[in-house]
């Protein structure tokens, strides 16, 4: 009686901690968006081409006939006047991007609406982590090629 009371009280205490870390993703995108701004910035973990890691450590992953990336932003930070600064490897002067929020999700776009958008989901965000996509036909054409960014929060 004192194993089952004990195996139960396990399997409960489990199933707490597990929903406790599942609700740290961002309920909404507002939340999203709060979770976004806290810190000082964040920092590329991880670059996904059509679910394959390409870039992972601080190192690129050749992926036989797959898209390798010269250039990629190392570093982002959101602002809350709307405006997303992402530097690039090596670059000082920051590229420039807005950030919107929309009924299910966050847009990312050039200040000129010009070419895609990067999308940030709510269940994407955490207060440590976020990841943004887009799907476009610029890196493969015709293809459609669909790319994951995923940053942790900088130090």
């Amino acid at each position: 009686m004192q194993l089952k009371q004990t195996i139960t009280f396990l399997i409960i205490y489990s199933l707490l901690i597990l929903l406790t870390a599942c609700s740290n993703t961002a309920k909404d995108p507002k939340d999203a968006s709060e979770k976004l701004l806290a810190g000082d910035g964040w920092k590329i973990e991880q670059i996904l081409v059509n679910d394959a890691v390409n870039f992972k450590d601080g190192k690129m992953i050749q992926q036989f006939g797959g898209i390798d990336f010269e250039r990629y932003m190392e570093t982002v930070k959101f602002k809350s006047n709307g405006d997303f600064e992402g530097y690039f490897k090596g670059d000082t002067k920051p590229m420039l991007l807005r950030w919107k929020l929309n009924a299910n999700d966050i847009t990312l776009t050039a200040a000129d609406q010009k070419g895609g958008a990067w999308t940030i989901v709510p269940d994407d965000v955490t207060y440590e982590s976020f990841t943004m996509s887009t799907k476009s036909t610029a890196y493969d054409y015709p293809r459609m090629t669909k790319i994951e960014l995923r940053f942790r929060k900088s130090n």
